[in-house]
């Protein structure tokens, strides 16, 4: 069902009503709100974005505890709660997409004049722009279960000073999507990834890294400012929208493809070579793998035999999801390939 989008609201968090727990201010809210606090230090300004995707909740529940602690902030802080209307349709927090059609995080590079959707991202650049902000963390979590890491699509020691507060692992990625993160805002922006939206650690991991993020003096300096694991030159495993595909223990014989019920568990670490990652009716037509670039990768990191769909290289995944429209729409993974990288090649 189409939402009706409404404009953002601004607001100063003393003028903030907030309810008992988290779910019950999400459905006070009017649609996309803009919060304001202001910090010890007022000429400065650091942005915190959550729910661009409206069934990522860790990203509000931690904006919602720091308000609701009443704690000064360093400097001051804008809040940009993006995709309300999206997380109050029920179930709360499960619903993705605002108008249920387009993803907002691939709209923010506003190529798409016919969308309301494409407007609310223009709202939202404009609201973070114009309090020329120190720095930007973007708040989301995983499509399914997984440790927490940061993205960014820079290296340098300011993105990596940032992600630290959060966790220790950052994607550093040059695809072009439409996010929010890749947009210039002359100061460095990290997108947290916090775990899966159902994780009381990812909510406990959101609330920590935002509260160390607004009460440091300096961002750039302290006993946070440490190197992070950075994984760089991530690859898109995507799957054909019409493919009819299922999540399943074993091979459906209706199904042109079966993925594996449990792949979300390969985002825990390492998954090695030749590894059974599903079933394909059809081969491995239905799959692409995209570079940086988002060109289409020469050297598959999948390969398909006697039905069986299997893993070509030792491979660090991330985001793999049984969300079906997720997997179907967007991509079913994305993969760090240390073999590609060197030029290598292995299994069958």
């Amino acid at each position: 069902m189409a939402i009706t989008l409404k404009k953002l609201r601004y607001t100063h968090a003393e003028n903030l009503h907030l309810p008992a727990d988290p779910t019950e201010w999400l459905l006070s809210l009017h649609g996309p709100t803009v919060i304001d606090m202001q910090g010890h230090i007022t000429n400065r300004t650091r942005v915190v974005s959550v729910l661009v995707h409206g069934n990522e909740p860790s990203g509000f529940i931690a904006v919602y505890r720091f308000l609701q602690s009443k704690i000064t902030p360093m400097t001051n802080v804008r809040f940009v709660i993006c995709s309300v209307e999206a997380a109050q349709q029920q179930p709360v927090f499960t619903n993705r997409y605002v108008d249920d059609v387009h993803d907002l995080n691939r709209c923010f590079n506003l190529n798409r004049e016919d969308a309301a959707v494409t407007q609310r991202a223009g709202s939202i650049l404009q609201a973070i722009n114009e309090v020329k902000p120190e720095a930007v963390i973007d708040m989301h979590n995983t499509s399914g279960t997984s440790p927490s890491f940061c993205v960014a699509t820079r290296i340098d020691m300011q993105v990596q000073a940032l992600a630290s507060f959060f966790c220790q692992t950052m994607m550093y990625t040059r695809l072009s999507l439409g996010s929010l993160m890749e947009q210039n805002f002359n100061c460095p922006i990290v997108t947290v990834e916090c775990g899966g939206a159902k994780d009381q650690q990812a909510h406990e991991m959101a609330y920590q890294g935002v509260h160390e993020f607004l009460m440091a003096d300096n961002l750039f300096a302290g006993h946070h400012y440490m190197l992070v694991d950075i994984v760089e030159h991530p690859l898109r495993l995507e799957l054909d929208p019409k493919t009819k595909m299922v999540f399943a223990d074993k091979n459906d014989p209706d199904a042109d493809v079966t993925l594996v019920s449990d792949i979300e568990q390969h985002n825990m670490g390492v998954t090695r070579a030749d590894c059974l990652i599903g079933w394909s009716n059809i081969g491995c037509a239905p799959f692409t793998v995209r570079n940086e670039a988002g060109e289409v990768q020469s050297d598959s990191i999948i390969y398909c035999k006697d039905g069986q769909i299997l893993t070509r290289h030792k491979l660090r995944i991330f985001m793999a999801t049984t969300n079906h429209r997720i997997a179907l729409n967007d991509c079913l993974f994305y993969a760090f390939c240390e073999d590609l990288q060197a030029g290598t090649s292995s299994g069958a």
